[in-house]
């Protein structure tokens, strides 16, 4: 029998695919993943990571690796290096959060990182899920192709949600 947790894993799956491997043409965003933040029982209180679902147009990515970097990265090489700095942008958000919260103003929601080439795209879907997107094409960061594809999928995830439960 599929429980709710699998319904909600694979709905989110579809909107990150349909956002980014689906998409035609293949612009905007080349890697989207949604994570949650998990808690052990250890008393050292660290908090994990986990990607529940991840989506990439390969084709697409390989051309602009091809285009961008220097021949030999591949398209799974990328992922793995997205993959690996999702965390890392994770936690040094939730530090900066801390900061930010001794201001008054609460957390950050949404966090956008315009680098020279492509971008990162950072938004909490609610307190323990997170939706982390990237691109290489800095084109797609400026005419706020990504930025518009994020909004999209957190509207729908927020729908998901609403109608299964948090």
């Amino acid at each position: 029998m599929i429980g709710t947790a699998d319904i909600k894993t694979s709905i989110v799956q579809d909107v990150l695919d349909n956002t980014v491997k689906l998409r035609r043409p293949p612009i905007g965003l080349n890697y989207v993943a949604y994570a949650v933040a998990t808690y052990p029982d250890d008393a050292k209180g660290q908090t994990g990571l986990r990607i529940l679902a991840r989506s990439c147009n390969h084709k697409y990515l390989k051309q602009l690796l091809g285009r961008f970097s220097g021949p030999g990265a591949t398209p799974e090489e990328q992922i793995s290096l997205w993959d690996q700095l999702l965390p890392k942008v994770h936690y040094a958000l939730t530090a900066l959060d801390n900061e930010l919260v001794k201001a008054g103003l609460g957390e950050n929601v949404r966090v956008v990182l315009d680098v020279d080439m492509g971008g990162y795209f950072y938004h909490r879907v609610n307190s323990h899920t997170i939706l982390f997107g990237a691109t290489l094409d800095q084109a797609q960061i400026n005419n706020g192709q990504c930025d518009r594809e994020m909004k999209q999928m957190f509207s729908e995830l927020q729908a998901v949600f609403t109608a299964h439960g948090a």
